[in-house]
């Protein structure tokens, strides 16, 4: 395998596959691609959820479906249906070998595991070196989807969303397999946004993850405590056997912008836009950038990274996280009224970067007016004395 390659893309993940499967849908227009990945194989590492029913071509992948979901405080419990978006699960094993699968049908796209990146890549000439142990490969085109944070100054997500996850096998019957149970804030404390996330696969078995946002990433270490806490308050008790873990962290906020000064070297991914800022979904939105990109290089034209979201977007994003940074006791009632006022349909646009002018209005009707309007004073310099509504509000 010759080491000059037309695009080398950094990194392996949902991001690299994702776009190495579109470039290899491309055919013959496809750039000659080199995907380096620093594994030595892929495992059923993580699982990406989306709402469903918009007509994407990546709902296939999907594995497990809900057709209903649930938000539960220490006070209150809401069961909503969402038959027209359902909610979907992808498992990585799946994705990784069904990428796989599309991109070993193309000539033009070679997949290198085992190939860690030492040092910074640099160019000289026209073509973009990237050193490993391996070897040196170049090419005059870079997409780097590596989920490694950058070393910027201008990156300070507000929060981080960080996660510990487990498979668990009861031997009593207790979760519904039709509902996903999204938050459950039964153990949330006034100074910290903890809830409990779970994907019931059957009516014995369920993924279940101890979820955490606030200010600094944390390792799984770190989410032991809670993850024990809250699964032996979610069976209240009873015995179950382990499978698979996962942990994760996704950013929080406003992504650094593609800075990078050359065109043909671009950042995408997790770390790079692919998560949306206030709630860390990101499958649907790499999958959209994936096709855009491939379109583009199979046109010959530089690669382009995340496409910024629309100011009104943007700017509800911020306001939201900057209430749950100042507030995370108010976390749990924010949510619950949110998806317990909103339609389910104009949540799932919304959370899926469709929301149209009248999906925005509603999710911001839904919300306690006088903690926003309280940030939003802070942010534009205004006195912001305006009085609690009963509640804490």
């Amino acid at each position: 395998m010759s080491n000059q390659s037309d695009l080398i893309i950094l990194g392996g993940g949902c991001a690299g596959l994702s776009l190495g499967m579109h470039l290899a849908n491309s055919g013959a227009a496809s750039p000659r691609t080199l995907i380096l990945e620093c594994r030595q194989e892929y495992t059923n590492d993580r699982t990406w959820c989306f709402w469903g029913g918009f007509g994407s071509d990546s709902e296939k992948l999907a594995t497990h479906r809900w057709e209903s979901f649930s938000i539960t405080t220490a006070r209150d419990r809401i069961t909503r249906g969402c038959k027209e978006n359902p909610y979907l699960m992808v498992a990585s094993k799946d994705f990784y070998q069904s990428a796989q699968e599309v991109i070993a049908q193309s000539s033009r796209i070679n997949v290198k595991m085992d190939s860690i990146v030492s040092g910074e890549i640099f160019k000289k000439g026209e073509c973009w070196h990237v050193e490993t142990p391996t070897g040196v490969y170049t090419a005059p085109k870079i997409v780097d989807t590596r989920p490694t944070v950058p070393q910027s100054n201008d990156f300070q997500p507000l929060l981080w969303q960080s996660f510990l996850g487990e498979e668990i096998t009861t031997e009593e019957e207790i979760f519904d397999p039709g509902c996903a149970e999204l938050m459950d804030f039964s153990a949330s404390s006034h100074d910290r946004i903890l809830f409990l996330y779970v994907l019931p696969f059957s009516k014995k078995k369920a993924l279940v993850e101890a979820t955490v946002f606030g200010p600094d990433p944390l390792k799984a270490e770190d989410l032991e405590e809670s993850f024990g806490t809250l699964v032996k308050q979610r069976l209240q008790g009873r015995s179950y056997t382990s499978g698979r873990r996962e942990h994760g962290i996704l950013p929080m906020g406003a992504p650094p912008e593609n800075r990078q000064k050359d065109p043909s070297c671009v950042r995408a991914g997790l770390m790079a836009g692919g998560a949306r800022p206030s709630s860390g979904y990101a499958f649907q939105r790499i999958w959209k950038w994936s096709q855009e990109c491939a379109m583009v290089l199979a046109t010959g034209h530089p690669p382009i990274s995340h496409a910024q979201d629309p100011f009104i977007i943007r700017t509800m994003d911020a306001l939201f996280l900057q209430v749950l940074y100042s507030r995370p006791d108010l976390a749990p009632e924010i949510f619950f009224s949110l998806f317990s006022t909103v339609d389910p349909v104009r949540v799932a646009r919304f959370m899926s970067d469709r929301a149209s002018l009248a999906d925005c209005l509603s999710i911001m009707a839904s919300l306690p007016p006088v903690p926003f309007l309280s940030e939003l004073a802070k942010t534009m310099g205004l006195p912001c004395d305006f009085k609690k509504e009963k509640g804490g509000r």
